[in-house]
């Protein structure tokens, strides 16, 4: 995603603890056109861990690591209170001996096997609470040409790993796979302990039409309009995929419903760290993702419903950094509320894609409260907020609304859209450009310092109203009218 925006700026080196290492692996069998590559996705297979593909300077494969992915963080503990009153109170905990798990990272089709039945036993002698004591559970058998099966969950049941419970999906070959799934399913707790994917050990075989993503791989998958889902204090980390995939599956405008997503670490997933492809009242709060790279989109969350709906979602005090695409994006969501996050950007030896928060006119969403940080630019330049847009019309009627945000070292960048209020938004070294746009409102904006751009604001063909605005305590006469204004200021 590029924007339209153009002017030409230089990359400030900043040492973030990060190093590059050059990988051979790459040369020969990663990258493609005589060893050369063009961007990060021509640089496919395994890494070290705590590793990422780059496409360098010099248009080689190098391997970017980071010493803070190489070891697991401390997991938590499940959570104590069970959210729905469908979920009987009587509990399992897993015997180990008795279902012959192992429990020491070997034999994986044995492990699927047994803890499924253990599961299955466990939920039809009414336990709604099945706990996992701690281990390290390899998981993963052959479900199709393409996808590695994983545990199943049921409805009314809450499935509650030991902080020290990790349950792994081994290595496999496959585009699709998902460590934990609940499909059609209704009631259910996810919650504890670590859940991983196969990131660092996959084989990335190209399929038939040569493409070697593998961007289908999750560690926990909930699907078929599965409603009244919670998945809190867990871990979720390494997945080809994302760390979280709510997807609907059937007819148009089908979703998944009532999906809260709570108190989670999610890091180090290949392509994003929950994508909403068809989801309904969905809260996503208090979670820390970060470090997603990989395979694009590379977001923190990916709002993206292709033929599906999502709507009323809330995005709230979470805490977002080093995501290589960016944060947040919402493509066609409706009525999103995205506000008290933490998203910080940049750092590192190679350019983030988009700014923190991006959005596509014809979705819509309230932000407020937010901090967004840019340490370094992403290729478009140093915008927190983006707006994308096209030259069709804006269809959906709807107003976004910005207001009572902190943007320190970026500013917004919209273009050919309407309905748009911005409002009592606070910047330190920012700037707002807009393009072509119409019914656009700001309203006691305050700027302190310089933008990284000649200009505070920047103007071209655009209607709306302004008054109150403010730059280093001086009030700027922005001239916004029913007539377009073109120019800077």
């Amino acid at each position: 995603m590029v924007s339209n925006f153009k002017t030409s700026i230089q990359l400030v080196a900043v040492f973030t603890g990060l190093y590059l290492m050059a990988s051979a692996g790459c040369q020969s069998e990663n990258s493609g056109n005589n060893n050369q590559c063009e961007y990060t996705k021509d640089c496919t297979g395994n890494t070290s861990v705590g590793c990422n593909w780059i496409c360098s300077d010099d248009h080689t494969c190098e391997e970017e690591c980071d010493p803070s992915l190489v070891e697991l963080p401390e997991a938590m503990d499940p959570v104590v209170e069970i959210p729905y009153a469908e979920i009987p109170s009587e509990e399992c905990i897993i015997d180990l001996d008795h279902w012959d798990i192992p429990s020491d990272g070997t034999e994986p089709v044995k492990t699927t096997d047994n803890l499924q039945a253990a599961i299955d036993w466990s939920v039809e002698e009414g336990c709604g609470i099945v706990r996992l004591p701690a281990g390290h559970f390899l998981i993963g058998k052959y479900g199709n040409d393409v996808y590695q099966a994983g545990i199943s969950l049921h409805s009314n049941m809450a499935f509650l790993l030991d902080k020290n419970a990790i349950i792994e999906m081994a290595p496999n070959d496959k585009w699709n796979y998902s460590t934990v799934t609940v499909r059609e399913k209704s009631h259910v707790v996810i919650s504890g302990g670590t859940i991983l994917g196969d990131r660092y050990g996959h084989t990335f075989e190209p399929s038939d039409s040569g493409g070697v993503a593998h961007d289908e791989g999750h560690c926990i998958t909930v699907s078929h309009e599965s409603e009244y889902v919670t998945i809190e204090n867990t871990t979720l980390t390494r997945a080809t995929g994302d760390g979280i995939l709510l997807v609907a599956s059937g007819s148009e405008d089908s979703s998944v419903w009532h999906i809260d997503i709570r108190n989670n670490n999610i890091f180090n997933n290949r392509r994003q760290g929950v994508s909403i492809v068809g989801g309904r009242h969905v809260l996503i709060e208090g979670n820390e993702i970060h470090h997603i790279r990989g395979t694009a989109p590379q977001f923190g969350i990916d709002v993206e419903s292709l033929s599906y709906y999502s709507g009323d979602i809330t995005i709230r005090s979470n805490h977002f950094h080093h995501n290589r695409g960016g944060d947040i994006v919402n493509t066609d969501g409706r009525n999103l509320l995205i506000e008290d996050n933490i998203l910080e950007q940049g750092e590192g030896n190679e350019r983030y894609i988009d700014g923190p928060l991006v959005y596509y006119k014809n979705s819509d969403q309230t932000i407020r409260r937010n901090e967004i940080t840019m340490l370094t630019p992403s290729v478009n330049l140093w915008h927190g907020i983006i707006m994308y847009s096209n030259d069709n019309p804006k269809t959906n009627p709807e107003t976004t609304f910005i207001y009572e945000n902190t943007l320190i070292d970026c500013g917004f960048y919209m273009y050919k859209s309407a309905d748009l209020e911005i409002t009592d938004n606070y910047f330190t070294g920012g700037h707002m450009a807009f393009s072509e746009m119409s019914n656009l409102t700001l309203t006691n904006n305050s700027f302190e310092n310089s933008s990284h751009f000649p200009w505070i604001f920047s103007f071209k063909e655009v209607t709306g109203t302004a008054e109150g605005n403010t730059h280093n305590g001086e009030p700027v006469e922005v001239p916004l009218s029913d007539e377009p204004y073109t120019g800077y200021l």
